[in-house]
């Protein structure tokens, strides 16, 4: 009965989002028509001048943002980024702009229900279990508890619950995750990065009898667990739960997510960047036969991008978040575009100006002009601008390590090659050359000696790649000025904690995965990882 009622009131939550997705979307058309307007006005409100510098995050910048944050009535917090790239950055957020940030997540899910048509719109988010400093926690902070129906819609905001702490204290984060999403069988799942996803599918198909003990203990032994998780329990179900419970408990090997939560029809995570690998994975347990993919928005600690534009089947990325006055660069030197510039089939990288610090700041982040849509660019992420690192003046570059990358993995002649690969610059002392590593992030099991062999390979392929793509690679390796290529294998928190130097597992739902580091693994404490090849 209870069950019946949770799932009547969930399809009463599901119409209404739809409905007031047709609002939204007029709203957000109007948005649009509007938009350069509201550009002119930007410019003027942040003195935006010809002689206004292009500046990246530096000194100056930390002081324009320190002023900003002197001039905010209440609370001021400051976000830290991952710094994948170099040391984190402090970002200037109030109340009302965490409000703003959550709403443009609202709105833009909002309109896809409406647009996309989605069936059931529950949302289960892959949000982290720990906090810190990060933009994420923030805007994951739960000032009170969830209401009841906020968990029908949000099933994932249990969580919080001291309870439910304690349960995952006792069987881990993926039984957390595999237990709710059985008893509520949300439409959509959600996660910022796909290898957050990716891992969870992972984890069960590897260690299923580990991660399902939660989900057996609760059909076997019900009256070992509290009155309290039972409630939360009787808040989230939906039809066939016991079913689901019963079916899963009896089972030996991981199931499809079909079995476990049969309602999904849908997920939204990152899709640009260097995040192919981990979307590759993905197709694996979520083909697109089965299953939707809708991609996300553009958005750093820094600022939002862009935001979505569905249009029947068609998605689009424009950029035009609230507040964010956008300018754009073709080349690293050329002169300032604005929005409306901007050609189709064209890379431009963004400048952004806001209310809260950042005054014509150089983002780095190069966009692809797909199309114009509504006469504003259709802005794809392609990748980080100005990864190059060199030792000796070899200026190795994320795009040469990108067409490395893609070669090895055409080869399909290792099982590692379908890892997530990236280099990171090393300069050991007990060395009198540098050279570069090649790190896997690999998160499933691997016989330790045949990984062995396929490192000693993959930085061997690596080396030659490297060598027929960049000349100069080539010179100062033949010269003995560039030592060989390393490999090392890692797991993803593993890695994750290695390139921001934070211990919380919240890092991974903010986390930029990249072709290259500027950082040294030295720098970065990586002596304190075993290098397998060196």
């Amino acid at each position: 009965m209870n069950e019946a009622l949770n799932d009547s009131l969930r399809f009463i939550i599901s119409c209404g989002l739809r409905m007031l997705g047709a609002i939204f979307t007029l709203i957000h058309r109007l948005r649009i028509r509007v938009l350069a307007f509201n550009q002119h006005r930007l410019r003027a409100r942040h003195e935006l001048r010809d002689e206004t510098p292009v500046s990246p995050y530096d000194n100056a910048m930390e002081a324009h943002i320190s002023a900003a944050a002197s001039g905010k009535r209440g609370k001021v917090r400051f976000a830290i980024t991952s710094g994948s790239t170099g040391a984190p950055k402090r970002l200037l957020y109030t109340n009302a702009r965490l409000r703003m940030l959550k709403l443009v997540f609202s709105d833009f899910y909002i309109r896809c229900c409406w647009a996309l048509s989605i069936p059931r719109t529950s949302l289960y988010v892959f949000s982290s279990f720990s906090h810190d400093q990060s933009l994420t926690s923030m805007l994951l902070e739960e000032e009170r508890g969830p209401s009841y129906f906020e968990t029908l819609q949000a099933p994932y905001r249990v969580q919080s619950h001291p309870s439910i702490g304690d349960l995952r204290a006792k069987y881990g984060d993926t039984a957390i995750r595999l237990w709710i999403l059985t008893l509520s069988n949300p439409g959509v799942l959600y996660s910022t990065n796909p290898s957050t996803l990716s891992t969870f599918l992972e984890e069960l198909h590897i260690n299923w009898r580990t991660h399902s003990l939660l989900i057996r203990d609760w059909y076997q032994r019900p009256n070992d667990f509290g009155p309290t998780v039972h409630r939360i329990a009787r808040r989230i179900s939906s039809k066939g739960a016991a079913q689901r419970v019963a079916g899963i408990a009896h089972l030996s090997t991981s199931p499809t997510l079909e079995t476990y939560a049969p309602a999904v029809t849908m997920y939204i995570c990152w899709t640009g960047g260097y995040v192919k690998p981990f979307l590759d994975r993905l197709e694996k347990y979520l083909p697109a036969r089965r299953y939707r993919r809708i991609p996300m928005y553009s958005m750093s600690t820094e600022t939002v991008e862009t935001i979505i534009d569905v249009r029947g089947s068609s998605v689009s990325f424009l950029p035009m978040a609230p507040g964010v006055h956008y300018e754009f660069r073709e080349a690293e030197d050329g002169p300032l575009l604005q929005l409306w510039d901007l050609e189709p089939g064209h890379e431009y990288s963004l400048i952004v100006s806001d209310a809260y610090g950042l005054r014509r700041y150089d983002t780095g982040d190069v966009f692809l002009c797909r199309r114009k849509v509504a006469h504003l660019p259709d802005l794809f992420f392609q990748r980080r601008r100005n990864l190059e690192y060199s030792f000796t003046g070899e200026k190795l570059t994320g795009d040469q390590l990108t067409i490395a990358f893609e070669n090895i993995r055409r080869s399909k002649m290792s099982p590692l090659y379908e890892e997530f690969l990236t280099c990171i610059p090393s300069n050991p002392t007990k060395d009198s050359v540098p050279h570069y590593k090649i790190v896997v992030v690999a998160d499933q099991n691997h016989d330790p000696q045949a990984s062995l062999v396929c490192l000693c390979d993959l930085a061997e392929r690596c080396d030659r790649l490297l060598s027929q793509i960049n000349c100069e690679y080539k010179t100062k390796r033949e010269s003995g000025r560039l030592g060989p290529a390393r490999s090392v294998i890692m797991s993803r928190l593993e890695f994750v904690k290695l390139t921001t130097g934070s211990k919380s597992e919240s890092w991974e739902a903010q986390f930029k995965f990249l072709p290259l580091y500027v950082q040294t693994w030295e720098a970065m404490g990586g002596e304190a990882c075993r290098d397998s090849t060196g």
